[in-house]
């Protein structure tokens, strides 16, 4: 059996943590022994972790830099414990454990960053250069879209370092179908009114205050429309502020961050997503699990997930007058709504499959391990 140590960080639990459980969950246990370090202050993930079959380790981490203690920690866990593989997600993770692992003497080193995008665009030649450098201290970068992997093939980084394995996700693990009325019902949404939902932090890399403009110039052609964003983060005041600004309180709910965002899903006929960056998003390909038309920024790896006009559509980033166009076209064509929303559900079967990521990732590691 090998020793395998899934590390990653994240400020609250989203992306990384659904990739690193959907990892845990998935793989052969019987390959497998793993242990898991996420930072110490996500404590609502530690029980799935565990009932996932996982050792879990709590470290302090910072987004960038960690303690000194944390760091001799890693790499004494990794030595101890004899782990061969040391598998690290997230950009902010990559920048400290794959320098601690390679100096514990493990055997293969991988690096999953979700996102090649960083939020201070001033600092990006940095991230570029450190990026590169790191490269050599990692047998394999896994990236989670082919725009990503060309990316970082033209930042200097060998093409034979890079493979691409695609996000997914298990439909037969989805919440049984809710009732959408019901479930409106019970987030105080009117049952009959088009409902636009949007999951994601409310931060930079997400741009909420674009859904929220969006969703103004919507209101002016569809008064009956209503908007629902979940999530929380450091723009909360801004998006609130927003709202009054616009006078939306009555057509936007913001319902924080919420433990069942995925079975939420269903009490929506569109789901958004206006970031600014991503790397295969989450919540799409949920959103594509309950057949629900999507209308997203054609960023990073979305166009790679998104077929448009066939799926939902493609909107270039900060253009709201062009969402809330594709937002109307939706709401005033439900029949072809729903037969985008179908598409879309027939297409997460074909190419993001939680089996497929699974399968890629087990013949990664066995590969690395052989050499």
């Amino acid at each position: 059996m090998g020793k395998l140590l899934l590390v990653y960080y994240e400020p609250l639990p989203s992306g990384q943590t659904t990739h690193v459980l959907s990892l845990t969950r998935g793989l052969d246990k019987d390959k497998y022994d793993i242990t898991v370090v996420l930072p110490d202050h996500l404590r609502n993930p530690l029980a799935a972790f565990r009932q996932a079959g996982a050792k879990v380790v709590p470290l302090p981490m910072g987004k960038f830099f960690w303690k000194f203690k944390s760091i001799l920690s890693l790499i004494s866990l990794v030595r101890d414990e004899k782990n061969e593989i040391v598998h690290i997600h997230s950009q902010e993770a990559g920048m400290t454990a794959r320098v601690a692992a390679r100096i514990a003497g493990a055997k293969a080193v991988l690096y999953t960053p979700q996102c090649t995008d960083i939020r201070r665009k001033n600092w990006y030649w940095l991230y570029r250069r450190i990026e590169r450098l790191l490269s050599h201290a990692t047998d394999k970068i896994i990236s989670v879209n082919e725009a990503d992997r060309l990316r970082m093939i033209q930042w200097g980084i060998r093409p034979e370092k890079i493979i691409t394995i695609k996000n997914g996700i298990d439909l037969d693990s989805l919440p049984e179908p809710f009732d959408a009325k019901g479930l409106r019902r019970k987030l105080d949404l009117e049952e009959n009114n088009p409902v636009v939902m949007q999951v994601g932090r409310l931060n930079e890399q997400k741009n909420p205050l674009s859904f929220i403009r969006g969703a103004g110039l919507v209101i002016q052609e569809q008064p009956d429309a209503r908007f629902v964003l979940i999530g929380d983060g450091p723009l909360k005041q801004e998006v609130i502020d927003s709202i009054g600004t616009l006078g939306l309180e009555d057509k936007v709910r913001l319902l924080g961050w919420q433990d069942n965002a995925q079975a939420l899903i269903a009490a929506a006929d569109i789901i958004t997503l206006t970031s600014r960056w991503e790397g295969l998003p989450y919540v799409l390909l949920e959103g594509m699990a309950w057949s629900r038309p999507i209308v997203a920024t054609e960023v990073n790896g979305c166009p790679e997930m998104i077929r448009d006009g066939i799926t939902g559509y493609l909107v270039t980033n900060n253009d709201e007058a062009t969402w809330a166009k594709a937002v109307l076209k939706l709401i005033r064509n439900p029949e072809e709504s729903a037969k985008m929303g179908q598409r879309g559900n027939e297409l997460l079967k074909k190419e993001f499959s939680l089996q497929s990521m699974i399968r890629s990732t087990e013949n990664l590691y066995d590969e690395l391990i052989v050499q």
